[in-house]
Formats: structure tokens, C-alpha cells, sequence
């Protein structure tokens, strides 16, 4: 298993870093407390005499209005010697602490005007010059009609606006406002300063640090209880095998690989929400039959499971057993897809019951998996043992997980066989026929491949894979035409219609690609692949209907779908000469397409007699071994 680098209780170093924070904050904030404690004590004791002569001030200019009958504004705006007195008066307040000493009053809107300013000459304002006030407690003076203090914070200096009120019948008529400054004890601030600098610093670091942890502790606990587990069905996942697979001991257990019968068709028929529903609970069903602590289950890809049984002689239920209770418990269950419907599902299962004999997990697990796909093609529903007798000389297939990495791997290519115009010999299409070729170099042809992955999503990315082959091809070769088989399922494909649709955005492409589908009851009678057809043809495409005559053959439906070529089965061909019967088959097929103006092509022409009698019919083409075998696409073909 991965080795996360990481302590072994990270929640402990996040309460310490928790705690280290809380302390430092609460000796910041004590700091604070502290300058703000020692600034309200040297405002007490720096302002006491300001406020005493401020208020001296605001008396000689009160007696200075007693002789008048007229508001104080009004006998200030009219009286100049007044108003110059006040001034000289105002002036004399001036220090290196007091900066400015004037007289307001606020006119009939509310604004703030100054009837006297102490300020030299070059600084003075004007009679009635407007007064912008910057803090609104300056307005609760008419309401308390009390001398304010009015503070404003500067970092080295502690400024204040002392403003006295001057009544006449006992509203406040006019505001006297003396603007002064006491610097700071530098040495006090400068310890303070520095205090609540650090501590800031301290307590960013530590911030930093915490989130730091906070991330790493999630993510490790993220990984640790996610990383390995699907997110589905509870069980562990793919990676989980990939990082453990070297440290699996194969001596204590035995390996099962476990693939939820026709899940494909349940996924179609209700969904892939019902599907999930079926993944989950075949995973529930898995989990609580096993022994939770000795038995490993893995969701490996798609419905398969992979089922590490534990080999406990001391233990009455043995491994195998554990097996087949999982696949009785299956059966046995109802798979609901809606609050009141359910269905069956079964499992089939392959079974390595030595899977200590091979050199590594992989091969104990081809051998389980060979074991499964005996299982399923013995009709599913059954457990299979691997049995080593029975499958040495056997070289079925490629097993699914092979598929997949050879899709992985882009091993996957095409050979071509070419479709013989029966006229001119020339030849008028290739057909792309697919091939894996392994890490040893060996051709494998899809007799191998296709019968594994017939009802999973693998064929529909091996359809795809095909698709974009031939279109580099079509890309390099200007002149060619080429064919590509398509399943029903295809047809109805999104992904697979969409690949096609980008195609023939392109000049030259869809008139040069022929989609061969094999005709199926289901093609038939389904509205969405008749209609999905119809749309490729209006994309430009041309329609083979291959293998026909093979099974289930509706002339009608030909006309339906407007194919334009018919491929008849090779089987039938193969057989033109002995058989009457194909033979007749063989003539009706030509009689009934030249009627419907669709062209034939006859498969499997093996030797000069068939193409005869094919031509002597009036096949239109011809594709088989006496013209050519499938090879690789080159010059020499071309």
C-alpha cells in the first residue's frame, strides 16, 4: 500500500495549533487594551488644561453677545470689530498643540459655516465659509447641549476636536471648536508597537501553519477512507488493487471474478440510475456474505467484482464456500427498480482456486477470468472452476480485461478486404475487419475478441476505436472507400452517431465511409435505429445490410430504411453450387434488389466457380479469399 509520509494523529497538532492561536490572540488583544488604557490616561492628563481655557474661551465670547438684541450669528456676520475681537481672542489659544480655534454655526439646512477662524492670516477662512463636517457625533451636541470631545485615531499622535456649545435661550446658538494634538510617549508606543507587530506576525504564522495542516489532515483522511473505495458500492476499487496487488499473499486465499449477468440490457431497459441501484445492492449482497475481515472484495470495472476468499482451515465456512453462498444469496434477491417492482438478476462467477501457482496477482486473475468467461459462455448463471487440464491447450479468446488494455494500449488496428466490382474487377471498397495484435506480435482475429465483450460498453469503444482507423485512412487515401461493420446497438449510440455526425462536417468523408449493420429482429423493429439510419444516409452515408438472408430477413424493411447495397451471407454463397435451395435464396435476393435498385454483394467468393455463378446471377460485387485476403492497408493493396 501507498505510505502516506504523514503523523499518525494529525488532529492533535491542529487542537495545539488551535490553542496557540487563542493564546496569542488573547495577548493581542490585552496589547490593545493596554495602549488603549494608557491613551485614555494621557488624554486625561493632557487635556485637562485645554479643555479648561477652551472653556474660559467659550464664556468671554458668551459675554461678549450680552449687549445685543439680535441673534449671536447675526450680530457676529453684521458686527466686524465683533467678530475681529473674537478672532484676536481665538488666536491667543494657539500653540504647538492647539492648531486651530474657530466659531461655527449651522445655517437653516443643516450646514456648518464659520463665523471666526484664530488661524493666521493665509490660513483663515472666510465669513460663511462652508465647514464639512467628517464625524456625525458632532451633531449630538445640540441634543446634549454639553461640551464634546470628538477623537480622531493617527498612529503617532492622538488628535482631538474639543467643542464647547454657546446657548441663547437655551439652544445652542453657536459651537466653539479647538482642534488640538498630544504626540505619544515614543517609547511607550514603540514597545507597543513592536508587541502587537509580533504577535500579529506570530499569529498569521500560525494561521498559515493550521491551514496548512487543516488541508493535509483532510486530504489525508480523504485518501485514507476514499481513495481506494468506490464511490458507489462501499467496496474497494481499481486502485486499491493496483497499489496492493504485490503485497496480496495468493498462499491465503482463493481468487473470484464475479460479472453481473446481461447488465447491459438492465442498463438499457430502465437505466442507469436502476443500474446503479443493481451495482449497489449486488455489492451489499457481496459484503454481507463475506467475512468482513478476512475476505477482500474489489469493484474492478463496470458490474465485475473480483472476491479474495481467505483460505481458514480452522474456520467451518471455507473460502469456496463463501463463493457459492455469494452466488445463492444473488439469486435468491430481489433487485427492486422501483418502490413496488422488482427483478432477478444472476451472477456468473470464475473461480482460481490455485491461484498461488502463478507468478503474479495478473495471472492468477486471467486464469479466474478465463474461468468467468467459460462461465458465461456455457449459457451464465454458474460458478466455473479454473481447471488447468481443461485449458491447457485452450486459446478461445482474450479475455476482458486483455480487450481493455489493448484498447488502452492502442493495439487495437483494422485489416482490409477488398469488394470486387464483378463488371470491371476493380475494386470498388475495402472492408475494415478488425484486429488486435498483442505484445508478442500475434494476430488476433475477432472470433477471439467479440464473443467476450458481446452485451458490454467495451464493444461500442472498440466500434469507436474503428471508426477513427479508417478515417485516418480515408484522410490519407483520397480515392478509397471503405466500409465499417456497426452492431444495432450502435445505431442507437450517442457517442458512437456523434463521432459519425463530426465525420461529415467533412468534404469526402461520409460519401467514402459504407456502415455495414448486421440485420437483426431488433433493428428491425426498432423506431430509433430506423430513424437514426435514415439520418446517417442523409449525412451522405451508404447502408450495407450484411449477412443477409443469414436469419431474420424483411425485404420490406430494405425498402423502409432505403438501403443501398445488400451483402448476401457467406454461409449461403459458399454453398450456391450444391445447394439448391441456396441457390434459389441466392436468385430471389438479386431478382427482389434489382427491383428495389439496391445493389448485391456476395461474400465469401472463394474460387473461380462461385464468382462465375455469382456474376452469372448478376451479384453486382464480390468479396472473398479468390480476390483477396484481409492484410494490413499499404501501397500494395491500394
Amino acid at each position: 500500500m501507498r505510505r502516506v509520509l504523514f503523523i499518525r494523529n494529525p488532529i492533535y497538532l491542529i487542537f495545539l495549533a488551535i490553542f496557540v492561536s487563542i493564546i496569542f490572540t488573547l495577548l493581542l488583544y490585552s496589547t490593545i487594551k493596554l495602549e488603549g488604557n494608557i491613551t485614555k490616561k494621557m488624554m486625561e492628563i493632557s487635556t485637562a488644561d485645554v479643555i479648561s481655557i477652551a472653556n474660559n474661551n467659550a464664556s468671554y465670547i458668551e459675554k461678549s453677545f450680552k449687549t445685543t438684541s439680535l441673534s449671536y450669528t447675526k450680530e457676529l456676520i453684521k458686527n466686524q470689530n465683533l467678530r475681529e475681537k473674537i478672532e484676536a481672542n481665538l488666536a491667543l489659544l494657539l500653540t504647538s498643540n492647539i492648531k486651530y480655534a474657530y466659531l461655527l454655526y449651522r445655517d437653516d439646512r443643516g450646514i456648518f459655516r464659520f463665523l471666526a477662524d484664530g488661524a493666521i492670516e493665509s490660513e483663515k477662512a472666510f465669513l460663511n465659509q462652508k465647514f464639512d463636517i467628517d464625524n456625525p457625533k458632532w451633531l449630538e451636541i445640540f441634543d446634549t447641549k454639553k461640551p464634546l470631545i470628538v477623537e480622531h485615531g493617527y498612529l503617532q499622535q492622538i488628535s482631538i476636536t474639543y467643542l464647547v456649545p454657546i446657548l441663547k435661550n437655551n439652544e445652542v446658538e453657536l459651537i466653539l471648536a479647538v482642534d488640538f494634538s498630544i504626540k505619544k510617549i515614543e517609547d511607550i508606543n514603540k514597545i507597543l508597537n513592536w508587541m502587537k507587530y509580533t504577535i500579529v506576525a506570530i499569529i498569521i504564522i500560525v494561521i498559515i501553519f493550521l491551514i496548512i495542516f487543516l488541508i493535509q489532515t483532510f486530504k489525508y483522511l480523504a485518501i485514507k477512507k476514499s481513495a481506494f473505495t468506490d464511490k458507489l458500492t462501499g467496496v474497494y476499487n481499481r486502485n486499491y488493487l493496483q497499489e496492493s496487488e504485490n503485497f496480496i499473499n495468493l498462499n491465503d486465499y482463493i481468487l473470484a471474478t464475479l460479472d453481473i449477468d446481461y447488465f447491459k440490457a438492465v442498463n438499457d431497459t430502465y437505466g442507469h440510475v436502476v443500474g446503479d441501484k443493481i451495482l449497489t445492492r449486488t455489492a451489499q449482497i457481496i459484503t454481507s456474505t463475506i467475512r468482513l475481515k478476512e475476505d477482500i472484495v474489489i469493484r474492478y470495472g463496470g458490474e465485475e467484482f473480483i472476491i479474495l476468499a481467505k483460505i481458514n482451515r480452522n474456520d467451518n465456512l471455507s473460502a469456496v464456500n463463501v463463493i457459492e453462498r455469494i452466488f445463492k444469496n444473488i439469486q435468491e434477491a430481489q433487485f427492486y427498480i422501483n418502490n413496488s417492482e422488482f427483478i432477478k438478476i444472476t451472477v456468473s462467477i470464475g473461480v482460481n482456486l490455485v491461484p498461488y501457482k502463478s507468478r503474479s496477482f495478473a495471472d492468477a486473475f486471467k486464469l479466474a477470468d478465463l474461468a468467468l468467461y467459460n462461465a458465461k459462455n456455457k449459457g451464465r448463471n454458474n460458478i466455473e472452476i479454473y481447471d488447468e487440464r481443461e485449458n491447457k491447450h485452450n486459446d478461445l479468446s482474450l479475455s476482458i480485461n486483455e480487450i481493455k488494455d489493448a484498447i488502452e494500449k492502442k493495439e487495437i488496428t483494422c485489416f482490409y478486404q477488398k469488394i470486387v466490382d464483378t463488371k470491371t474487377q476493380e475494386i470498388s471498397h475495402y472492408e475494415a475487419l478488425l484486429r488486435i495484435i498483442d505484445k508478442n506480435g500475434n494476430i488476433i482475429l475477432p472470433e477471439k475478441i467479440l464473443p467476450v465483450i458481446r452485451g458490454t460498453f467495451i464493444l461500442r469503444n472498440i466500434t469507436k476505436a474503428i471508426l477513427k482507423i479508417c478515417y485516418k485512412q480515408l484522410q490519407e487515401n483520397k480515392d478509397i472507400k471503405i466500409n465499417v461493420n456497426l452492431n444495432p446497438k450502435d445505431i442507437i449510440d450517442n457517442s458512437i452517431l456523434q463521432i459519425l455526425r463530426n465525420f461529415a462536417l467533412e468534404d469526402n468523408i461520409s460519401n467514402r465511409l459504407g456502415l455495414e449493420i448486421v440485420e437483426s429482429e431488433d433493428l428491425i423493429t426498432c423506431k430509433e435505429a430506423k430513424d437514426n439510419l435514415l439520418m446517417l444516409k442523409n449525412l451522405g452515408y451508404k447502408l450495407f445490410i450484411d449477412d443477409f438472408g443469414s436469419g431474420y430477413s424483411n425485404f420490406i424493411y430494405l425498402t423502409e430504411i432505403k438501403t443501398d447495397y445488400i451483402k448476401i451471407d457467406g454461409s449461403i454463397i459458399s454453398k450456391i453450387l450444391e445447394d439448391k435451395i441456396c441457390f434459389l435464396l441466392v436468385k430471389s435476393i438479386i431478382d427482389f434488389a434489382k427491383e428495389a435498385n439496391i445493389k448485391v454483394v456476395a461474400e465469401y467468393v472463394i474460387n473461380k466457380e462461385i464468382y462465375e455463378m455469382v456474376k452469372l446471377l448478376g451479384v453486382d460485387y464480390v468479396q472473398g479469399y479468390y480476390f483477396s485476403i484481409p492484410q494490413e492497408m499499404d501501397k500494395s493493396i491500394i
